[in-house]
């Protein structure tokens, strides 16, 4: 199965950014346009004038050629030392053609004969193969103005296609502009006929256009500057006047941004109150009305959701409390009836057999009947010291207690359980006197934690009981060699009810950690554990002492 393939989203272009690129396009082509259509009708204007003169300055041209010198000199002349020639008969048809240059300074005339390359006269090799026509240059202007572009005299030359088209058409022909190593030029060609009607020789005529290129370069440079102009200022009307034309467009747009993340306070009085009324207002009015209703409805889904949220907080609380009421019955039930179990047994075997037991046995049986009191006594004390810290109403009443005085009497109390088969080992230090306690609440404290270690350690283990004071703070520290605490039991080691998953048969409330922290916070004070599974747990309590009863009041009156 291929995976889907993740939805491209298109760049968002403004309205305005399209209309000024819009109009770039169509002011762009229609300048282009424009420019060239005059571009051309400019150009073909100067052009067909320049025509109109250099056909009127040919046929002019034609009235004082004649053909039959020209021919005669072509036929006997002579080339001079320079290329050209200085036979009377070149040089009248070069004043001739000086003659006309002076009337018309553009134009610059030029002979040539033509014909098989087998029968003309030149000098030099041939410019084609035998047969092929070629032209033979006679008299060229530029010889008198600047020889390095005139053609030499008997010069052959390969015959071209308006040569061609003269030779057998024996028309007239006329050149398109053209640019060369020495100008831009257009040329018109007259056919010079014999006595017989047959073209022999061509008269060509070059007329300098290179105005017509520096036409179309001044037309090309005044387009540009009138573009650049005429653009600049249509853009910045447009560009304004796109701006007032999208501007509510762009206030209902963003208006719409901030519906889409929540937020429902929007101001549209720009679109909704103008002087002229137009679609624009129709939309903005619909959109505001479109934004109430949607704002009501989100209203009333969040009220919904808060409300269905509240109830289910209260359902789940009301679960977690009667979770905590089945197993706290369960627990009590379960915790008392072993103690009375054991009181009962203990009473009718004294009063069947006490007659027959011995004192040893008679006093085994009292000692059992009250260590299960003492158990029921202790789950009632548990109970009530925890509905009390629930209720925020655990009383705290301060005396003045030596501490190692009261630290020896309860690790002897706990020495003498007979459950325990351990040995504690019991150490003080540091100038543990005379403090102002709760020696309920220290009590409950310490005996909770002795307990659980005895409780959950190997028989004959060694259980560390560690008793420090170093300034105003004392250091209860109770270690042991057990079970240990699971990692994923300690996060939940004080909540009430909770058991680590490792206990397996071993009696327990789950009640002693919870009323620990709770009197812990009552002594103000800070009780933490270091633990690991299956080599023992280590539960500190550091309690601030107070050596006189201002001391106390002061401190819970800071809390």
């Amino acid at each position: 199965m291929t995976p889907p393939t993740a939805k491209r989203v298109a760049r968002s272009v403004s309205l305005r950014v399209k209309l000024l690129v819009g109009f770039s396009l169509v002011f762009s082509l229609a300048l282009a346009g424009a420019f060239y259509w005059f571009y051309s009708y400019t150009t073909e204007k100067a052009i067909a004038r320049l025509r109109e003169d250099i056909r009127s300055t040919l046929n002019g041209a034609l009235a004082g050629v004649n053909v039959d010198e020209l021919m005669a000199l072509y036929a006997t002349g002579q080339a001079n030392s320079e290329g050209f020639s200085d036979d009377p008969r070149y040089l009248s048809q070069l004043a001739w053609f000086e003659t006309v240059h002076k009337i018309e300074p553009r134009a610059w005339l030029y002979s040539y004969a033509i014909g098989p390359s087998n029968t003309n006269r030149r000098i030099g090799q041939p410019a084609v193969q035998p047969d092929e026509l070629e032209i033979v240059y006679l008299v060229d202007l530029w010889s008198r103005y600047d020889p390095a572009k005139a053609a030499k005299f008997l010069e052959p030359d390969a015959a071209g296609g308006v040569a061609r088209r003269i030779f057998n058409q024996g028309k007239l022909e006329e050149s398109k502009l053209y640019s060369d190593k020495w100008g831009t030029w257009i040329s018109v060609f007259a056919p010079l006929k014999d006595r017989t009607g047959k073209v022999v020789a061509v008269l060509g005529l070059d007329i300098d256009a290179g105005y017509v290129r520096q036409l179309q370069q001044a037309i090309r440079g005044r387009m540009i500057l009138s573009f650049v102009v005429t653009y600049s200022i249509f853009f910045v009307l447009i560009y304004l006047l796109s701006g007032i034309l999208t501007r509510h467009l762009a206030e209902l747009t963003h208006s719409a941004k901030q519906i889409g993340v929540g937020n429902y306070v929007l101001d549209l009085s720009s679109a909704q109150n103008v002087r002229f009324p137009d679609e624009m207002t129709t939309l903005a009015n619909v959109f505001a009305g479109m934004v109430e209703s949607i704002r009501i409805r989100e209203q009333m889904i969040r009220e919904g959701q808060q409300a269905e949220d509240e109830m289910r907080l209260a359902l789940a609380e009301e679960k977690e409390v009667n979770e905590l009421k089945s197993r706290f019955v369960s627990m009590v039930s379960h915790e008392l009836r072993t103690p009375l179990t054991v009181i009962r047994t203990s009473l009718e075997l004294l009063d069947r057999y006490g007659h027959v037991a011995s004192a040893e046995q008679q006093q085994k049986y009292f000692q059992r009947s009250r260590m299960a009191i003492a158990a029921m006594n202790q789950l009632i004390e548990d109970v009530l010291v925890l509905g009390k810290a629930e209720a925020g109403k655990i009383e705290f009443n301060p005396l003045a207690v030596d501490l190692s005085l009261f630290c020896e009497d309860l690790v002897e109390e706990m020495r003498m359980g007979l459950e325990h088969h351990h040995p504690i080992a019991f150490n003080i230090s540091g100038a543990c006197g005379v403090a102002y306690l709760d020696p309920k609440l220290l009590r409950s404290i310490l005996n909770n934690l002795i307990a659980n270690a005895l409780k959950y350690s190997p028989a004959r283990t060694q259980v560390e009981f560690d008793v420090s004071c170093q300034g105003t703070i004392a250091m209860f520290q109770v270690r042991d060699q057990g079970i240990g605490i699971p990692e994923a039991d300690q996060p939940r080691l004080f909540e009430l009810f909770h058991r680590a998953s490792n206990v397996n048969t071993i009696r327990g409330t789950g009640l002693g950690l919870a009323i620990v922290q709770q009197c812990v916070a009552q002594l103000q004070g800070e009780i933490s554990f270091n633990s690991v599974e299956g080599v023992g747990t280590t539960f500190t309590v550091k309690i601030p002492l107070n050596s006189q009863p201002e001391q106390i009041n002061r401190v819970r009156s800071t809390s």
